[in-house]
């Protein structure tokens, strides 16, 4: 049974929630094209390395995967 304290409980992380996404929003509107670019290239990086290490993985079963990662890292 809920009481008086779990609704106002609820009722305050929303508002805090809510305070968080507008500054995570206003952000987001504010970031530049170079920003967007960077963020993006780092994103894509990350990827193409996960999948050399997945892929070396695969192909040696006996390695394991954190000297795969060693590895690869720059």
């Amino acid at each position: 049974m809920a009481t008086n304290y779990d609704f106002r409980r609820s009722s305050l992380l929303i508002e805090q929630y809510q305070r968080e996404m507008e500054i995570i929003a206003a952000a987001l509107q504010d970031e530049d094209q170079d920003e967007r670019d960077e963020r993006l290239h780092f994103v894509e990086r990350a990827w193409s390395l996960t999948c050399i290490c997945f892929q070396g993985q695969r192909e040696s079963s006996d390695t394991p995967i954190y000297a795969s990662v060693a590895a690869v890292r720059p």
